[in-house]
């Protein structure tokens, strides 16, 4: 049980590290006008 919380956890700091990781790489290779769209599809909390 605490192995399986503990790899489910795991996976979502993962996952919102590629997210981040994705928004990082958008915001640098896109204009400006992409990085001000970038906050609603990608929410803060997550």
């Amino acid at each position: 049980m605490e192995s399986r919380t503990r790899v489910s956890h795991y996976l979502g700091l993962v996952s919102w590290m590629y997210l981040h990781l994705r928004v990082d790489v958008h915001s640098g290779t896109r204009t400006q006008d992409h990085s001000l769209q970038t906050p609603s599809r990608y929410p803060l909390n997550y």
